[in-house]
């Protein structure tokens, strides 16, 4: 898939990380046990100003007139004087209507941020902060009749957050980009829930309803929307219909904006007698491929019949797996329910695409699937077989009998703003002599061609990124026109044109070219969301080996150093195989024998008690292409 396209496509957009959020520390904080004088706190998602908030005293989930009452004001902040009222059990409301302001959106209204009103909640007794998590914690404690400390603990499963997150601190003071992200994006389910509600709902009935509803969209997450009944719904190559059959799914999950929708998979199953007990099972993650809709996978495999990372998956079949593969949010065909919208390494929205594939599976196959699963991808797929992996919770709690064991990341993207800083010193570096123009110019097409997804993805997100404030006048016409439509070999031919079309003109240097503005890359904002989907900021569950090539220029070995050293802070157990030689690109370190190898142990070791026979995985080698 990379080896035949040009040199431009080796920077692998590693990056971007969206890692929801680092565990937060803190109290609590101002709230109220029995009788209180005052209770005070701030409505965040980011800081809400104009909200209102009261204590519900006759627990109807809205403010009625005689409760106490109060307006946040642009801070956040809110006090509250419940005199005699005795406290105990009783939630603070805050009511959000579409003429507030958070502080995330630069002083826009909500309407004006393309947002609208929703309401949220939190326990009285924990009152120092009223946020989308503490509504959720409310809502559980309520529809699923658990106790607060049972629902705080489902809450940050299912949205793959630490264990010993705080999520009655303020996220935003703390820095906790992975809080901050996972707040922003259960707001826009809380808001999209609100919108939907039955018209006619009284505002008495308005918070149950949504607790209601967003029960529903959670419960419903992995099951399956539908099955492909054409007779040959992928198309595989003879490399993979060899050794599988295919299935096309689709199914449930929640969306990056808070919708529910329909996400499309493959999965293969060996044409091998099953073992005793049902096979394991490895969720697939692919690279990039583009962020339209028709570059998934799935889509492009049926139409041609051939798919780069076939080699791949042929290998792991022959190994005694079952593969599925998601094409992830947004990418798939519209005959499977798909709509258009794919959040590039938004690690939240990768995170459930895998998990919740690995559910589906189950729920396909039942008694055939063991139960025992693990992630494995490369480059974008790296990401996210490392975010499926912060996300295992959320598959358990959907199939209890789901197990899993660790993941495989090649390659995988991570410290993107690192990594375009780093690329931006050397395309300064490369434009003082013209002999090193040409070395520049790649740079130049690399950085702009991932920055394009990245904020291309954004768009399907609570944070959105403005193209204008990134990049320059060159680069924004061709990201106008094109990154919406081409896929991954189109778009960055595109990008090389321009770039070529540039480089004759007269005093042209790399430097000069109007592309990724890097000082933009750099704000608070921008740094924020690509900080929010940073993989591996929390201990992940299982064994996880990091596999990456030293002559990789895609995803750079030193990002991939940082993510190791990062993820053995937070207690992860995680190994680095790292492999030299010319081969060791980031597309040829798979054809490597000794990372096959590495591969290959890591797999048998953390599936060593599933009734499997071991094979030497990738015994016949492969091409990646």
């Amino acid at each position: 898939m990379f080896s035949s396209i040009p040199k431009l496509q080796t920077f692998a957009l590693t990056s971007i990380a969206v890692a929801l959020l680092t565990a937060c520390g803190g109290g609590g904080g101002g709230g109220g046990s029995s009788a209180s004088s005052v209770l005070s706190g701030m409505v965040i998602d980011g800081y809400i100003e104009g909200a209102k908030v009261c204590l519900d005293v006759n627990s109807n989930g809205v403010c009625d007139a005689g409760e106490p009452t109060a307006t946040t004001d642009s801070a956040g902040k809110y006090q509250l004087s419940p005199g005699s009222i005795d406290t105990t059990g009783l939630n603070v409301i805050a009511e959000i209507s579409d003429s507030a302001k958070d502080s995330d959106d630069g002083g826009l209204t909500l309407l004006a941020a393309g947002k609208s009103a929703y309401t949220m909640a939190s326990p009285a007794s924990e009152s120092a902060v009223v946020t989308p998590i503490t509504t959720l914690i409310v809502g559980k404690v309520k529809t699923d009749n658990l106790s607060t400390a049972t629902a705080k603990a489902r809450v940050l499963e299912e949205l793959g957050l630490p264990s010993d997150t705080n999520p009655y601190a303020d996220h935003v003071a703390a820095g906790n980009t992975m809080v901050h992200g996972a707040a922003r994006q259960l707001a826009a389910q809380l808001q999209q829930a609100q919108k939907d509600l039955p018209v006619g709902t009284t505002p008495q009935e308005r918070l149950t309803k949504l607790h209601d509803a967003i029960k529903a969209m959670q419960d419903a997450a992995g099951s399956i929307a539908l099955e492909s009944q054409d007779a040959n719904p992928l198309n595989m190559p003879l490399t993979l219909s060899s050794v599988a059959t295919g299935r096309l799914f689709a199914y449930k999950m929640p969306s990056a904006m808070g919708k529910q929708i329909n996400a499309s998979a493959m999965l293969f199953t060996p044409k091998s007698v099953m073992p005793p007990g049902g096979w394991p099972l490895v969720v697939f993650g692919h690279g990039t491929v583009g962020v339209a809709k028709d570059c998934a996978p799935s889509v492009t495999m049926k139409a041609t019949g051939n798919w780069g990372y076939a080699g791949v998956v042929a290998q792991l079949i022959s190994q005694g797996y079952v593969v599925v593969a998601p094409d992830y949010e947004g990418l798939g065909s519209t005959a499977m329910g798909v709509d258009a919208g794919h959040p590039y390494l938004d690690l939240g929205s990768a995170g459930r695409s895998m998990a919740l594939a690995a559910v589906g599976a189950k729920k396909l196959m039942t008694t055939q699937l063991s139960g025992a699963w693990a992630t494995l991808g490369h480059s974008q797929g790296g990401h996210a077989a490392l975010a499926g992996a912060q996300f295992a919770g959320l598959a358990k709690k959907q199939e209890a009998s789901l197990t899993y064991k660790g993941a495989v990341a090649i390659a995988p993207a991570s410290n993107l703003k690192a990594s375009l800083n780093a690329m931006w010193s050397g395309i300064q570096t490369n434009s003082q002599n013209p002999v090193n123009y040409t070395t520049g110019y790649e740079a130049v097409g690399i950085s702009n061609f991932y920055a394009a997804y990245v904020v291309k993805g954004t768009q399907s997100t609570p944070s959105s990124v403005t193209p204008s404030t990134v990049f320059g006048p060159r680069m924004l016409a061709v990201y106008n026109a094109k990154v919406a439509s081409e896929c991954f070999t189109e778009f960055s031919t595109s990008i090389s044109n321009d770039v070529g079309t540039y480089a004759v003109t007269n005093g042209a240097t790399p430097a000069a070219y109007t592309g990724v503005i890097n000082s933009a890359i750099n704000t608070t904002y921008i740094a924020g969301v690509l900080n929010s989907n940073e993989p591996g900021q929390m201990k992940l569950p299982g064994n996880t080996l990091l596999v990456q090539g030293a002559a990789d220029t895609t995803v750079l070995p030193s990002s991939t150093q940082t993510l190791l050293t990062t993820m053995q802070s937070k207690g992860s157990q995680v190994t680095l195989s790292l492999h030299s030689g010319n081969t060791a690109t980031h597309g040829g370190v798979l054809g490597i024998p000794a990372a096959q190898t590495a591969i290959t142990n890591h797999l048998i070791a953390i599936f060593a008690n599933e009734p499997k026979e071991k094979k030497t995985l990738f015994s016949s080698g492969f091409v990646f292409d």
